[in-house]
């Protein structure tokens, strides 16, 4: 999240930090309705401990990412934010060289810094 804090156009928000009981509430309506339309984007970054191959039909979790994420799509598509690919850095607990992180950092960097435009 460091790499990306001083965007002028990136908000950052530390859900850890924020909710650590995870308790989280989302923008609807009184109605239940979607909300308004806007311009916001949304993307879901996440690690995950073990190699990416783990993340496949055919892997130790036997779905995709975006599958076991995909309740988290659920709840930002009536809020209207524009849902972005998600970003993935996967295998931490194998320790990821401090290049490993600097290139990661780079392109999450690059990703944010592409809709400014």
């Amino acid at each position: 999240m460091d790499a990306v804090r001083e965007l002028a156009h990136v908000s950052v928000h530390d859900l850890y930090a924020t909710c650590p009981d995870f308790h989280l509430g989302w923008a609807f309506t009184m109605d239940g309705s979607a909300s308004q339309p806007t311009d916001r984007k949304a993307v879901v970054a996440v690690t995950t401990g073990v190699l990416a191959d783990h993340y496949t039909p055919e892997g130790a979790n036997q779905a995709t990412i975006e599958t076991v994420l995909s309740n988290r799509h659920a709840t930002l598509r009536p809020c209207q934010f524009d849902i972005q690919p998600v970003a993935k850095l996967h295998g931490t607990a194998f320790g990821l060289s401090g290049e490993d992180l600097a290139t990661a950092a780079k392109q999450y960097n690059e990703l944010l810094a592409s809709f400014a435009a």
